[in-house]
C-alpha cells in the first residue's frame, strides 16, 4: 500500500472554500475512481491556518498515477472546481505539494 500525502497552502481567507470544495466535490471524485480517502487535517497551533492536509491511499503507484490522470480530465471535476474558483473569485491554493509514504512494519495502517 502507498499513502499520499498533500498539502495544500490557500490564498489568504480561501480555506474555508477549499474545505467546501474537496467534502462536496473532490472526495466524491476521488472514491468514484477508486481513489481512498484516508482523512483531512488542519494544523491545531502555528501560523498554518491557511492549510488543509490529506492522505489518499493506493495499492500501487501505478494505480496512483492512473487515477489522478482520470481524476484531472473528469467532466465532473472540470465543471466544479470552476464553479469553487468563481465562489473565491479567483485561485484557492497557492501552492500544494506531496510526499509518498510507506508504512513501517509496525504500523497499524498497512
Amino acid at each position: 500500500m502507498i499513502y499520499e500525502m498533500r498539502r495544500y497552502d490557500c490564498m489568504p481567507g480561501q480555506i474555508g472554500i477549499l474545505h467546501k470544495l474537496m467534502e462536496e466535490l473532490a472526495i466524491p471524485i476521488f472514491e468514484r475512481l477508486g481513489m481512498t480517502f484516508v482523512g483531512a487535517w488542519t494544523p491545531e497551533v502555528g501560523d498554518d491556518e491557511n492549510c488543509l492536509i490529506y492522505i489518499l491511499s493506493y495499492s500501487d503507484m501505478g494505480v496512483r498515477q492512473k487515477a489522478w490522470n482520470d481524476f484531472w480530465v473528469d467532466p465532473e471535476w472540470i465543471e466544479g472546481r470552476g464553479k469553487y474558483g468563481k465562489l473565491a473569485g479567483g485561485p484557492i491554493v497557492s501552492k500544494s505539494n506531496s510526499m509518498f509514504l510507506s508504512p513501517a512494519g509496525y504500523s497499524p495502517l498497512k
